[in-house]
């Protein structure tokens, strides 16, 4: 009940200090998992034995209508192909080309926000409702060289994932946990299921045709541009081992990995970011100044260089990431017997990796673990203890996210542009919390003032 009540992996913060970095515990039907904080017992789990700890079926059905079977849900072999793959697409290269449609994008959403503001100093902008938008055109055109043109229009598809990944109700939340013990319960004639069943069927159409007419193009040799799936189906056509390619369906279900995971959580990092800097305008502040010296003129298209080298802007990232990853959990299961920092875990048990917890242990990040304070990331004391298993906000290892480095500029870029030219504070008597839904969401959403520079 306290971890119901809870933010999702806060109650396993005082657990892990207490009793250490490997602990069981009960869960619903009295089911005994085990969540693991140990730096040691991470790597086991996420880089030496990673294949021996897959998805649980449970979470893997409940995803696989929004995600599809892509690269995210893939294991063992099916992930290593895939990931071999597609790693060209994103790499270093291809993200540096990418600045310039993050930024049009960002100045899109900035002009609107400019026009809903009108001649008043200010106004109260439900912020979220833009970002998910804007991350979605973003991903539509480095994804897919594909205008789908979310921020200046209606979208069914914009329409689809607000209706999967914004936070319900309570019951629709319970309905959620439900479905992962009872294998026939997304069948059920309910509302819940009828809508996201709906849901899913746009996503899976929308990533049919996209992976139709881009094949279509490259059958006719007219396929050009270096959008991910561009590159990924002249990728899969080199391949020289027919077996190693990918087939129609596996692009397509790559594409629904693409469209959900490559805008969800990048959108609501960027809304949890301007949340915390509403609340600490000292460091907004900070922020500002640096921006505004890098950048003099409101409508600038940073570079790779530029963006990446603004020390409190990546302080601001990092630590909005630490505090409230975008995705705070996942969860694995022992597919054999195995032995974990000297426990023997039996075959079929969950084991969870919060990063919500790791990010906030005391005995990692001092007292004031639980507080957003970027300035931490200054301290050369803290860097040098840090490894890839004291801060996982993509995880680590054959398993990290294999987007990270797109996320990370996108954040970086449409971050800028807003600090750069608006000042954000909060609305007396508008609460804001998290909640479970895929992502770790703002619920009910973040509406904050909105004031133009």
């Amino acid at each position: 009940m306290q971890i119901i009540k809870s933010d999702v992996g806060i109650p396993h913060i005082a657990w892990a200090e207490k009793y250490g970095g490997i602990v069981m515990y009960r869960g619903l039907f009295n089911k005994p998992r085990i969540f693991i904080t140990d730096s040691k017992a991470l790597l086991h789990v996420m880089v030496s034995s990673v294949y021996d700890y897959p998805k649980p079926p449970g979470f893997i059905r409940d995803l696989k209508p929004l995600l599809g079977s892509g690269i995210l849900l893939a294991e063992g072999d099916t992930h290593k192909r895939q990931r071999k793959m597609m790693n060209p697409a994103f790499s270093f290269t291809n993200v540096k080309e990418m600045i310039p449609t993050f930024a049009k994008v960002g100045h899109i959403m900035k002009d609107l926000w400019i026009k809903e503001i009108g001649d008043n100093e200010k106004s109260q902008i439900d912020i979220m409702t833009y970002l998910s938008k804007a991350t979605l055109d973003v991903i539509g055109l480095v994804g897919f060289n594909y205008e789908f043109n979310s921020l200046t229009s209606k979208n069914e598809l914009a329409e689809a994932y607000t209706m999967i990944f914004t936070p319900q109700n309570r019951r629709s939340t319970l309905l959620r946990i439900m479905s992962n013990y009872i294998p026939f319960f997304n069948k059920l004639p309910i509302e819940f299921n009828i809508r996201t069943r709906e849901a899913s069927r746009i996503i899976d159409q929308v990533s049919n045709k996209l992976v139709t007419e881009t094949l279509d193009k490259a059958k006719l040799g007219e396929l050009e541009g270096n959008d991910l799936l561009t590159i990924l189906i002249r990728q899969n056509e080199q391949t020289a081992i027919k077996e190693d390619r990918m087939t129609e369906h596996e692009l397509k279900n790559q594409i629904m990995t693409f469209l959900a995971a490559g805008h969800e959580t990048t959108s609501v990092a960027i809304g949890w970011a301007l949340y915390f800097l509403s609340k600490n305008i000292e460091v907004q502040n900070t922020l500002r100044n640096e921006l505004l010296e890098a950048f003099p003129d409101k409508d600038f298209i940073p570079t790779f260089d530029q963006i990446n080298s603004l020390e409190f802007l990546n302080c601001v990232v990092k630590e909005t990431l630490r505090v409230n990853p975008a995705v705070p959990m996942t969860i694995r299961t022992t597919k054999k017997d195995d032995v974990i920092g000297g426990y023997m875990i039996p075959r079929g048990t969950p084991i969870f990796l919060f990063m919500n917890t790791i990010h906030r242990l005391p005995s990692i990040w001092g007292s004031d673990a639980s507080t957003f304070k970027p300035s931490r990331w200054l301290d050369p004391n803290l860097t040098s203890i840090q490894t890839n298993y004291t801060y996982i906000p993509f995880l680590t290892g054959p398993r990290s996210c294999i987007g990270n480095k797109l996320a990370l500029n996108e954040f970086k870029v449409m971050l800028a542009i807003l600090i750069r030219n608006f000042k954000f504070t909060e609305i007396d008597g508008f609460e804001v919390k998290s909640k479970l839904a895929i992502s770790l969401r703002p619920d009910p959403t973040i509406k904050l003032w909105v004031e133009k520079l």
